[in-house]
């Protein structure tokens, strides 16, 4: 936990190359149904910059600094689709994540991003389907921090049953 700007926020430690990524759970393993959001915010200039997400139900949600996208995977042999997104370094973006399991086993994976303090948007910026759903997991955060160089930030956590 650091201060900034005033704020008390989550950052990824920077102080061994061996952790440059991390993923933290913050809940049981059998969780399901739910929603989960985040203030984020890549360190780094507009050629290096670090990756943040949110884990939910095995799925990761992920803004990409380096390649400006916004994607979602799991298991990358099983799951990856991303999409164009402008990721400037210093920005506070929110991201909003949930998964929805269908009565056949078939899921909805969706995801939204959009710069703090804005307006949520109605339409998700990521949709992505997959025939054979991971039906639990527990919520987490991912971090990477390419040559334990430039950090990210998380900040106002929740995650929410679906409705």
């Amino acid at each position: 936990v650091r201060d900034l700007e005033g704020n008390k926020v989550l950052a990824k430690t920077l102080d061994r190359i061996l952790f440059q990524r991390c993923m933290s759970f913050v809940g049981h393993p059998d969780s399901s149904n739910y929603t989960m959001q985040a203030d984020v915010m890549t360190d780094g200039n507009r050629r290096v910059k670090s990756t943040i997400g949110l884990i939910n139900q095995r799925y990761s949600l992920s803004l990409i600094g380096n390649s400006n996208l916004l994607e979602v995977s799991s298991n990358h042999e099983r799951v990856k689709q991303s999409v164009k997104y402008s990721v400037s370094a210093g920005t506070w973006y929110t991201l909003k994540m949930r998964v929805d399991i269908n009565d056949d086993g078939s899921g909805v994976i969706r995801g939204k991003v959009w710069e703090k303090d804005s307006e949520e948007p109605d339409a998700w910026t990521i949709e992505v389907e997959h025939k054979n759903a991971h039906k639990k997991g527990a919520p987490g955060i991912f971090g990477f921090s390419p040559q334990s160089q430039k950090r990210v930030y998380l900040d106002n956590l929740t995650i929410t049953p679906n409705e």
